[in-house]
This record gives structure tokens, sequence and C-alpha cells, in this order.
């Protein structure tokens, strides 16, 4: 990829393709591993895979409440009786073989007492007040297969395979599929460092007083957030005035000290924009500005060890630029396999017109016309400023590069936030 001080490439706006693919490549995910236990696991990354110890369920049992019996012992044109001899209760088998000729009492998960090829559930059974005996219809009796109602051993889970693969974000779920055999530790990948910051004379902290022509810095609460929810470690710079000495020095501290440095403004070309130059002072530039619509000055370098992503100042391009661009690289780093996010076509209840040539997402919500098909409603204004929209919105409406318009009824593809991790 180009330097910065390569100009003519560095003028040239890369496609979002481009950008996206040559920023994976260039990604060494981390390495460095960590035991942790299993309630602290949630959310963490697999840095190996996960073998099963055991069969799951380990042995034979009765998927429902009932009576397991042996199907030849039931008459074909008669009602069949069965003494009841036992029970096999969770937790508390049968002991030994079963003879022939009766039924023993199991319950749901117990396990099948050796001999029995079948469980009849007791609503199928007419069944002696004393539990003395059962009997059993014909018609039901014709109806059971060998293994009715019976779990077999490792159906769910076979002893010494993969269970969980290396590289899967851990949920709820597959913590309880790794208790359940008995595993109380994880090795997971180490949590990326982030230092955040957002740049600009203007910012002021929510709780102070504001001067004229200052507005309050919100970029850093959106950007944490999303952090924190993907699993890193966040670290808040705080709101960097325009200063090249003191932006030098922060910068350089933070890159010394975090695997990945997240600016927001600074990385256009006003005079006071001064992020994209102390980047590539310290480190190098890779790329710098997108064929996107919003998020058009994106920058990508590296700090010595440090990837560096300066994001634009403007709220929406901060959001969109960090799902869509900055996130898939987090996702890497952090030994996962990024995926697309997912695109559903739904119909557009809106007319929009533009130049082509930027690939472009536009905030919508969601709605169902009176067929109850998904139809994509479109926020008032277009203003990559429009904090609230990204509040009102559930999700994104994407327009490819060679898109010039699209009118009410057309198809588009409608990427929802919970897909993008803003959910």
């Amino acid at each position: 990829m180009p330097h910065a001080d390569c100009h003519d490439a560095m003028d040239r706006l890369l496609t979002f393709n481009e950008a996206v693919t040559a920023a994976l490549q260039s990604i060494q995910p981390i390495y460095a591993i960590e035991p942790v236990s299993l309630l602290d696991a949630e959310g963490r990354v697999l840095a190996a895979d996960v073998l099963a110890h055991l069969d799951v369920p380990p042995g034979d049992n009765s998927a429902m409440d009932g009576f397991a019996v042996y199907l030849s012992d039931l008459r074909q044109g008669a009602v069949t009786r069965l003494l009841v001899v036992g029970r096999s209760l969770a937790g508390h088998p049968y002991p030994g073989p079963v003879p022939r000729g009766v039924a023993v009492r199991i319950t749901t998960g117990a396990l099948i007492p050796e001999g029995p090829d079948a469980v009849i559930m007791q609503e199928q059974c007419r069944v002696d007040p004393e539990d003395a005996w059962i009997e059993i219809e014909p018609d039901i009796a014709a109806r059971l297969r060998p293994g009715e109602n019976i779990r077999q051993r490792g159906e769910d889970v076979r002893a010494g395979t993969v269970l969980l693969p290396r590289g899967r974000r851990l949920r709820c779920q597959d913590i309880a599929l790794v208790a359940g055999q008995g595993i109380a530790r994880l090795g997971v990948v180490k949590q990326p460092r982030v230092a955040v910051a957002s740049t600009g004379d203007e910012l002021y902290e929510p709780g102070t007083e504001l001067p004229s022509g200052a507005i309050y810095e919100s970029n850093r609460y959106l950007l944490m957030g999303l952090l924190r929810r993907l699993g890193c470690i966040v670290t808040d710079l705080g709101i960097l005035r325009d200063d090249r000495e003191m932006l030098l020095q922060t910068l350089r501290h933070a890159a010394a000290h975090h695997d990945v440095l997240l600016t927001s403004g600074g990385v256009s070309v006003g005079t006071a924009d001064l992020v994209k130059d102390v980047i590539a002072e310290l480190g190098r530039i890779e790329f710098w500005r997108l064929a996107v619509k919003p998020g058009k000055p994106v920058t990508f370098g590296r700090i010595q060890d440090c990837l560096a992503l300066g994001l634009p100042g403007n709220p929406v391009s901060v959001m969109v630029s960090f799902l869509l661009f900055a996130r898939p690289l987090l996702v890497k780093l952090m030994g996962m396999e990024p995926i697309e996010p997912m695109r559903w076509p739904v119909l557009a209840d809106f007319a929009f017109r533009r130049k082509p040539g930027r690939r472009e997402w536009l905030r919508v919500q969601l709605q169902l016309d009176p067929e109850r098909k998904p139809l994509a409603r479109l926020y008032r204004t277009n203003s990559s400023g429009a904090l609230s929209s990204l509040s009102w919105a559930d999700g994104l409406v994407e327009l490819p590069e060679d898109c010039a318009n699209v009118m009410p009824g057309d198809y588009v593809d409608y990427l929802p936030f919970s897909s993008l991790g803003a959910e």
C-alpha cells in the first residue's frame, strides 16, 4: 500500500472494498492467550479449539416420563399387562438387567436400564394406583418402534469432536455447552487495548458550560460503547485540542501502550485538521480518503505496532465508518474471522437521487406495509451531522457505487444495526 509521501496514490479515492481488503491483509491477529473462568468468558474469543471430553448424553436415557419396556413383550391383538418391578430416576439408575415380561418406571433424563428397547409415555398407559402394574392397549403397542422415546448416548456430542472452534466469540449458550463437559476454564485471546480520542477546539465535555461557537462532544461516548460491546479494553484519551505538539506527544504515548489508536475529527483538509499529519509524522499512512458517503476522509495507518484509525468528526460519519470499516479490522485483530454483515432486500418507501461513484449508506427505519412486507423509511435529513438520526434508525440502506437513484417500491439492501454490533 502507498505511504504518506506517495501523493498521486494517496489522492486517489479507494473504493470501500479496496480499503477493507487492503487493511485486513495488513493485520496480524493477537496471539497472546490468557485463561479465564467460565463466568468471565462471555464475549471473549477462543484461542484454540475446545474438544469434547464426554459423550452427551453420557448414556442412553429417557426423553419422557413413562415406563421402559421390551417391545417384544407387547401383545399385538390384546391388552398387555406388565408388572412394574422398580424405578430408574435421573441420577438414580435401576440396578442391573431388567427381566423379560416386566416394566420399569422411568423419569425424563434417567438412564435406560439394561434390556428394554423402548419407553412408553405414562399418558399412553393405564397405571395401577399402587404403581404395581401397567396396561397397554394394542393400538398403542402397534405404533411403538425400537428406540421409542430414547435419547442415544452421544447423539448430541461425541467425545473427541470439536465442541467449539478457535476464533469463536463466546456466547452464554457456548459457555453452557462447555460447562456440560465439566470444563471450568478456557484459553482466550487477550483483549485489544484501544485508545480513543476526539479532536477539536470546539468540543467540550457534557456538564461544562459552553462558550460561544462550541458544541458538546459525543463521539467518544459512541465509540467507547461500541468498542466495549465488541470486547475491547478502552482507554479514554479525552478531547484533544488542535495543538500539533500536544497531539504528537499524546498520540506517541498512546501508540506505545495500545494495540489500536482510534480518533475522530482532524483528518479532513481544513487548516486545523492535524491528526492525519501527526500520524504520518509518527508512523505512516497506508491510505486516506475512501469513495464512500458518509466517511470519505477515513485514515488508516500505523504508529510502530499500533494501528491508527482516524475517523471523520461528524457523528454519522463516525458511526458508519466504525461499523463498516473499523469494526471488521478489530474483529480480525481479536482472532475472529470477519464476516459480511447481513443484508436484507427490502422495499424503499422513499425517492432518493444522487451522483454515482461512491458507496453510500442511508439511515432508515423498517416498517411493514399492509401486506406485511418490510419497508425502509428514510430519515428526514441526510446530514452527516444529524446525531438524532442514529438514535432514530434501526439500520442502514446501502447504495452501491453505480446506483444513481432510488424510487419508492425499489428493492434496496438493508443492514440492521443488530448485524453490525450496534443493536
